[in-house]
């Protein structure tokens, strides 16, 4: 697609430049006959004049029209092989994504979310009768 688009706008602009040749021919006639009102040039000569610009546009014609052709074959002709290389590639990287689809391991499952963490309770100092050991009774002997 991207190569008609680029083939129609060529053809516009060869298009353009022979609507540009055929508009100087025109400026060249409308010239030529001021001139000859003004009777700085003859009408033979004038005519002469228009003649041979119009000859000028119409030898350079086929030149420019092979030109027009050889840049539309060399895009298109590079276009293609440029389509035909990106191709190759994509189907090198759908081949690597299948190989690794198949050695990758399997997601694991989605882990439980972690339980709330309880505070842990602050031990008070006590005091430091009750921090020590109870002394062995004599009692208990």
């Amino acid at each position: 697609m991207a190569t008609n688009n680029l083939q129609e706008n060529l053809k516009k602009y060869f298009y353009s430049g022979v609507g540009l040749a055929a508009h100087t021919a025109e400026v060249v006639q409308k010239s030529v006959n001021e001139l000859v009102k003004k009777g700085k040039v003859s009408e033979a000569d004038g005519k002469k004049l228009v003649g041979d610009a119009i000859k000028k546009v119409e030898a350079r014609r086929p030149e420019i029209e092979a030109k027009y052709n050889e840049a539309v074959h060399k895009f298109v002709k590079l276009s293609a092989s440029e389509v035909s290389k990106l191709q190759k590639r994509i189907e090198k990287l759908e081949g690597q994504l299948k190989v690794k689809g198949a050695s990758a391991p399997k997601p694991k499952a989605a882990a439980k979310p972690a339980a709330k963490a309880t505070p842990k309770k602050r031990i008070r100092n006590r005091s430091k009768a009750a921090a020590k050991p109870a002394a062995p009774s004599a009692s208990a002997e």
